[in-house]
């Protein structure tokens, strides 16, 4: 009997709907809510109109998203040195850029494209305990300097970013201060978002105007706002750890370290997922630049005229 329970088990598991019996994914993000964006299942809500804009005019919004593959990226590393006076700072920095460069140059990176872009020397200032007056004093002294200088890279794509970030640290340069993605095709790209997105506008007019009234009430006014969306702002970071932790009295022994495990940065490219008539098709994989153009048609109302008059009458 005890095997046959196990038989009509096993049995029952593999007759389950595939959805029920295989695992749901979500990662670390899942459960979390940044805010901007409603639960799956609520309905979007239609905020009442006032009589006068309700009577006055008809609204309809045309929004549509491009993607753009960037044809140059620049890469910003910094080339730091501490020295004990600022003439050894300098020469320190001009050796790891020399050295930088060569490696970019040989890689076949224009002399064009690699530019130095000075930052600051700074004295550095260390305490020392001194006796004056019979009393130990911590006094500040200065120890040397610090200088900065941050290189401007310039490569076509993702692969050769990453080619001269490991020659910068093979050159010991690790400080890679920000990714920007550029494209020259922006203005051509934004000149087409803007026409798809009156596209979109007319066509969602003709179907909704063109299934309630017998002639489509007369356009009176426009706006139109077109944004570029750059890679660095379509990065996202969140929290969402349960951290396991044990403690008796050990916040007492205030004399022991404490030492925390390393968690990974839970930040990753999100890309922008827009809730507009026109989106792209393909997943947000990789670093692209997103034109967004939004155009908003105002159509008199039918009622429009007779509620002027009223008001009018009223005066």
């Amino acid at each position: 009997m005890f095997h046959f329970d196990r038989v009509l088990l096993f049995v029952g598991l593999v007759l389950l709907p595939l959805s029920t019996a295989t695992a749901q994914f979500s990662g670390s993000r899942g459960g979390v809510s940044d805010g901007r964006h409603s639960l799956p299942g609520l309905k979007t809500e239609l905020k009442a109109l006032t009589p006068e804009v309700a009577q006055g005019y008809i609204t309809i919004d045309g929004q549509v998203e491009l993607r753009v593959k960037p044809t140059e990226i620049r890469v910003v590393l910094a080339v730091i040195a501490e020295g004990k006076t600022p003439g050894e700072c300098k020469q320190l920095v001009d050796d790891k850029i020399k050295s930088l460069t060569a490696g970019w140059r040989e890689m076949g990176i224009a002399r064009n494209d690699i530019v130095e872009d000075f930052i600051s020397v700074l004295p550095r200032y260390e305490f020392k305990i001194e006796t004056i007056h019979d009393r130990e004093v911590a006094v500040e002294k200065k120890t040397g300097y610090l200088m900065q200088s941050n290189m401007h890279l310039a490569v076509k794509n993702d692969g050769q970013a990453m080619i001269a970030i490991n020659i910068a640290f093979e050159n010991g340069v690790a400080d890679i201060i920000a990714f920007d993605y550029w494209s020259s095709e922006l203005d051509e790209i934004k000149a087409k978002a803007r026409g798809e997105a009156v596209k979109a506008a007319i066509e969602k007019s003709e179907v909704l105007l063109g299934a309630l009234f017998e002639k489509l009430p007369s356009i009176i006014n426009l706006q139109e706002a077109t944004r570029v969306h750059y890679p660095k702002s379509l990065y996202e970071s969140f929290t969402n750890s349960i951290d396991e932790e044990y403690q008796t009295t050990f916040h007492s022994r205030r004399e022991i370290p404490q030492i925390r495990m390393f968690r990974p940065k839970n930040t990753y490219y999100r890309g922008l997922f827009l809730d507009g008539d026109v989106q792209s098709k393909e997943l947000p994989m990789q670093s692209e630049i997103s034109v967004v153009s939004t155009v908003r048609l105002y159509f008199e109302s039918p009622a429009a005229k007779e509620y002027r008059m009223e008001k009018n009458d009223k005066k």
